[in-house]
Parts: structure tokens; sequence; C-alpha cells
């Protein structure tokens, strides 16, 4: 009877997984992993992710990003990791974000964004991920909670470097349900209005890119693979900007954003 009890729970815990609607308001959503083990499981991802990912020698860029995320957790709904942001070195026009607040931002995003209020927008959107803990959620969705409990426990390191690989390196992203990406800009935008940036910039950056992409579609496959990106979808990023109060957003400054995005060429 016991056994069956555990080979029942599995089952159980998807069903209930696959079958929750996610409230875009709601960041505690079902998750059978712990804050404590997405920290774990976080820290081993970074190491095999950086393995493929070289971080960008450059300390401006580094102190930079890290203060463009720390400024963009202050309008955060909660902060429950201790927040990591590092430039990664790759020309391909991305950001993502893994478990235990680990965010990593491409140099080729640096490069096509035309100001700091479009480098925030994508950030906020992946700080959204992370806040609502969307990693651990989709990753026991899709692979089951006794493979990822595994991985925190180290009992599979073989499979923890092929995991990370296959869902946030050289092989692939996370692709995450339309639930979780809608739920990511919506709170994207509450972040970036909570710390002055206009969130306008998120729809006007995604159908840059969207235009940039028919010129260049190489540049762009890791973003419109893990962030696909359709009219429907900026029109609900659109709706949700017009239901913020009406207010003015102060100036960014765009000096060190030029400064550090000149260093990169």
């Amino acid at each position: 009877m016991r056994f069956f009890r555990l080979l029942l729970l599995p089952l159980v815990v998807m069903g209930i997984l696959s079958g929750c609607a996610v409230n875009k308001a709601d960041i505690h959503g079902f998750n059978v992993i712990s804050i404590e083990q997405e920290k774990e499981l976080g820290a081993k991802f970074a190491v095999e992710i950086e393995k493929q990912y070289p971080v960008y020698n450059d300390p401006e860029a580094q102190r930079y990003v890290d203060k463009l995320g720390r400024r963009l957790l202050t309008g955060a709904r909660e902060v429950s990791f201790d927040y990591v942001f590092k430039v990664v070195k790759d020309d391909s026009v991305n950001a993502f974000a893994i478990p235990g607040g680990r965010l990593y931002v491409h140099t080729g995003l640096l490069k096509a964004a035309q100001s700091e209020t479009e480098v925030a927008a994508v950030m906020a959107h992946e700080i959204g991920h992370a806040v609502a803990r969307h990693g651990t959620r989709q990753m026991t969705q899709q692979y089951g909670y006794s493979l990822v409990l595994s991985l925190v426990l180290g009992q599979n390191p073989n499979m923890l470097a092929q995991l990370a690989g296959e869902l946030f390196g050289k092989a692939g992203m996370l692709s995450y349900s339309r639930d979780f990406e809608n739920q990511a800009d919506f709170l994207g935008v509450e972040t970036m209005a909570k710390t002055g940036y206009n969130p306008e910039g998120m729809v006007s950056f995604f159908q840059k890119l969207e235009a940039m992409s028919q010129r260049s579609p190489s540049t762009f496959t890791q973003f419109f693979s893990s962030h696909p990106l359709t009219s429907e979808r900026i029109q609900r990023v659109q709706a949700e900007i017009r239901t913020l109060p009406p207010r003015t957003y102060p100036f960014i400054d765009n000096t060190e954003f030029q400064r550090v995005k000149a260093r990169l060429k």
C-alpha cells in the first residue's frame, strides 16, 4: 500500500499542475519545489550554464546590468531569492532566467537595444518569470516531481548537465506555457511602472524585435522560440498598460547605457 501511495503521488501532482489555470496576479501558484530547493537547483544549473555561456569579462557592463536588475527588483511583488544578474557573451538577442533568481543578459540584447528602457522591458519580463517561479513549475510539469527533486539532491549529475543544456543552454530555451508568458508580461509591465520605466517600452521593443527578425532571423531564433510574439500577445500587453493609473514617467538618462553599449562594440 505504501508503494502504491508513492507511485500515485507524482501522478496526482501532475494532474493538479496540468489542471490549474494561472491567475496573472497570483505569484504563489502551486509548486511542489520549496524556495530552498529552488535555490539549490539554480546554483547547480548556473555552474552548467556558465560552461556554455561564458560570462562577459567587462566589469562596467556587469555592474550596469546588476544595478538595473536591482532597481527593477524594487518594483517586484516579492523577492524570495538572492538575485544574481550577469551579462553573457552571445550575439543572439535574448535574456533568460533560471530557477532561484539567476538572470542572464546576452551581449546581443544590449547591442540591439536603443535605450535603457528597452533593456529594462526584457529584464522585467524575466524577473516576472523568476518571481512567479515559473522555471520549477514548468520543469515539474514537463519532467515530473521525482526527477526535479533528484536534481536538487544531486542524485543525477549527468541528467542535470543534459537538462541545463536542453532547457537553458545552447541547445534551446525553456518554453513556458502561454499562461506563464502572459503572467510574466503582466508582472513585467507592473514592475516597469513601479520603478519609473514607461512600460510602453515593452510594446515598442517587442514590435521592433519582430521587425528586425524579418531581416536577420538567425539572430532572433532563441528569443522567439522561448518568447513567441503574436499580435494577440502584444495587444494584451497594451491592454494591461491601459489599466495603469495615468502618470508621467521620469526622464531616463541613457548616458551609462550608451557607454556600456559602446564598449561592447
